[in-house]
């Protein structure tokens, strides 16, 4: 049987680019939903996990953060930060639920307020970009030791980021250990289970280390 190849771990980091769309309200942020780009959508909805938190914020998005903070509409603001991107395979129907949402909103609230000049919703792009570390395990003990030395934009792009990259509600931890290592598909499960929206990248790392040192007592 060929040895499995090993787990190589990336970092990485996000570069913005302004649109130059912006809304003063809910109603032109809905027009802007419809249009802007996808990457657009990707950042305003990810960027705050590619930042290492004690705790998750309050409002783990940008819009909610903004309808909270700038439009003091907290109703709206809580239900896009209950919007959780990570049960999406693809960033339009993280769109589509978003268009919906704010929707739904208007219904209720035909006649939205705008903020203060200053105070409009600047939509911008994320370019994610990816740069190797040279780092690598081929099996338990090696991949428990990088993972507690990579940045935590690593633990962003393997565990966050691959679910839209892959298309499918995988983290690449969990892939490696279901496909390469046949003896871990059980922690495989573990790790895959744990709900990205719920956590920061550096408690998502102990809770992952702690997996991974439960499954090798084991062997």
């Amino acid at each position: 049987m060929a040895k499995p190849e090993p787990f190589r771990f990336y970092e990485c980091t996000a570069l913005v680019k302004m649109t130059g769309r912006r809304a003063c309200d809910t109603i032109e942020l809905l027009e802007i939903l419809e249009q802007v780009s996808p990457e657009s959508i990707f950042h305003h909805m990810h960027q705050y996990f590619l930042k290492p938190h004690v705790r998750p914020p309050q409002y783990p998005n940008d819009l909610a953060e903004w309808v909270a903070d700038a439009l003091e509409e907290k109703s709206l603001a809580e239900r896009l930060a209950n919007l959780n991107p990570f049960e999406f395979s693809r960033i339009e129907d993280v769109r589509r639920e978003l268009i919906r949402t704010v929707t739904e909103f208007l219904k209720e609230n035909p006649s939205p307020r705008p903020v203060l000049p200053g105070k409009e919703f600047f939509f911008n792009e994320g370019v994610t970009m990816v740069i190797p570390t040279g780092l690598k395990a081929s099996n338990l003990k090696e991949f428990l030791k990088v993972l507690r030395l990579v940045d935590s934009s690593s633990i962003y792009f393997h565990f966050y980021e691959a679910r839209l990259r892959i298309g499918k509600a995988k983290d690449d931890f969990s892939r490696y250990f279901d496909e390469c290592l046949e003896e871990c598909s059980g922690l495989a499960q573990r790790i895959s289970s744990l709900d990205p929206y719920m956590y920061s990248t550096e408690v998502l790392r102990d809770k992952i280390a702690e997996m991974v040192e439960a499954q090798l007592e084991l062997e």
